[in-house]
């Protein structure tokens, strides 16, 4: 995980930046609490595989109510073979009087990410949607 301070104090529009920024990256948003301040969306890759290895379950999984379509039951769901899984969460805190903290935290594969290059791309695309955003107002 990896954390960013941005001299604003307006927790709505940062939420809503980092709302906006997931979307423009691929990914469905899956929670939003504004209160907690945070953001928590979900992304499949689309990982070069033959169309018969694809499995029923994993394409219509929802976490719901998971239903097994096929006959090959695995006991801890779907997240087993679900390679192509990225969920990324973040948290927006307050720091002082004059500053937020947003943190970001991804998990690929269940296992998290470590490396910095994708959390310096989010920031990035943060940072050019807040620009934006500050731009029309």
């Amino acid at each position: 995980a990896q954390s960013r301070v941005f001299d604003t104090t307006d927790k709505i529009a940062m939420l809503e930046a980092i709302v906006a920024t997931l979307q423009d990256i691929g990914f469905q948003i899956e929670v939003l609490d504004e209160t907690l301040g945070i953001v928590s969306a979900k992304r499949y890759l689309d990982l070069e595989r033959p169309a018969d290895s694809l499995l029923p379950t994993y394409l219509l999984y929802d976490e719901e109510s998971l239903v097994v379509l096929n006959r090959n039951y695995r006991t801890w769901g779907p997240f087993q073979r679900r390679s192509d899984l990225v969920r990324l969460t973040v948290t927006v805190r307050t720091r002082n009087e004059a500053q937020l903290i947003v943190r970001a935290s991804a998990q690929y594969y269940l296992r998290p990410v470590e490396e910095p290059e994708s959390y310096q791309q989010f920031y990035a695309a943060l940072e050019k949607t807040l620009l934006a955003e500050r731009m029309t107002r």
